[in-house]
């Protein structure tokens, strides 16, 4: 093409393969996380074809398919001796990023947000030609239930262990009987555990989205815990109680989502007592959104195009997306409602921003 570099040409093709072949790459993770082949792996040493397919229940010529293509990836490695079928194996680094939900580096479950959010492809694309959104009620059930699987392996290593700890006296508010409200509380776990480690808490969890509540109600009901805990379907920006006396809020992820932040953080405002925290996770975003590159910001943007940006909108939101609040839009938006102390904590992955926001 006229005024085209050939060789620059060239680079950008071979790097819109590799996208490509990366996005191959995450179904053929979501596949293996789904029928447990990384755990098989792991678990049981490395293993031929049709050792893995025996152990996981599985057709052999599939699972040879499926462990080609990670070789080919760079997920897997082999050895081969002579006409020997090639033995396959997961390196233990590999395996605490992939198989174990334990593991402090457990990604693996994320790999099941592509397709979910793939399929949505033709509702998403019709609101850009119609200018509007796509409920929550519309995505599929897969989506959420990694969103639930995902943050239950991040809260258990970090909402307990780390972030509560790191709050001066928070510990000591709730172990006393201190009131929780948790902002889009999906499903449940946050305030599961929280009410298992302080019994004498009391727990309010809001979501605009039924599946989630019905979800957190039985995780509830299976721990225990169904007397102390409370989840209800709305919008927490019109139903949390303005009662000036909860020790701790959170919103973990999701005040992008919220169709108001703004009213969401007055309603936070007015439901904490004077010496109670607002705990907030938000995508780390650049205060410039032009500033935001590279495959972390490319990664939010997909999720935001695909889910954030349309959910909110079907709600009326301002939609700011998942790159939307960095922090001095965020202590804007807070010193508006009159949360005027705004802490920065060690953020648990660099995809996000932790803070400690107070009256």
């Amino acid at each position: 093409m006229d005024g085209c570099d050939s060789t620059a040409v060239q680079a950008f093709a071979g790097r819109f393969l590799d996208d490509v072949s990366g996005g191959m790459t995450s179904v053929l993770c979501a596949l293996g996380d789904r029928l447990g082949l990384f755990r098989a792996l792991a678990e049981g040493g490395p293993a031929s074809s049709a050792e893995l397919a025996a152990r996981a229940g599985l057709d052999e010529r599939h699972v040879r398919e499926w462990l080609l293509g990670l070789l080919s990836a760079g997920y897997l490695d082999a050895r081969r001796q002579a006409a020997e079928e090639p033995v396959f194996s997961l390196p233990p680094e590999h395996a605490a990023v992939l198989a174990h939900d334990d593991s402090p580096f457990f990604l693996g479950g994320a790999a099941g947000l592509v397709p979910a959010l793939a399929a949505m492809l033709e509702p998403v694309a019709e609101t850009f030609r119609s200018g509007g959104g796509v409920p929550q009620e519309a995505y599929p059930e897969g989506l959420y239930r990694t969103m639930w699987r995902m943050s239950a392996s991040w809260l258990g290593t970090l909402l307990l262990p780390q972030w509560i700890p790191a709050i001066d006296g928070l510990a000591g508010r709730l172990a006393a009987g201190g009131r929780v409200a948790h902002l889009g509380s999906g499903g449940g776990h946050a305030l599961v555990l929280i009410a298992r480690a302080f019994p004498r808490a009391r727990c309010t969890g809001y979501d605009r989205l039924r599946l989630h509540v019905d979800r957190a109600r039985r995780e509830a009901a299976d721990a225990g815990v169904s007397d102390r805990v409370e989840f209800v379907h709305g919008d927490a920006a019109d139903l949390l109680p303005a009662t000036g006396d909860h020790a701790l809020v959170l919103a973990l992820d999701v005040l992008h989502d919220a169709p108001d932040p703004a009213a969401a953080l007055h309603a936070v405002r007015a439901a904490l007592a004077d010496d109670g925290v607002l705990l907030l996770l938000e995508s780390a975003g650049a205060e410039r959104a032009t500033d935001n590159r590279g495959a972390a910001a490319a990664l939010l943007y997909g999720a935001s195009v695909l889910y954030s940006v349309p959910v909110s909108l079907a709600a009326k939101g301002r939609a700011p997306g998942m790159l939307g609040l960095p922090a001095g839009e965020l202590r804007r938006l807070c010193a508006e409602a009159g949360l005027t102390s705004v802490r920065e904590l060690p953020p648990p992955t660099p995809l996000n921003a932790l803070y400690e926001i107070r009256p």
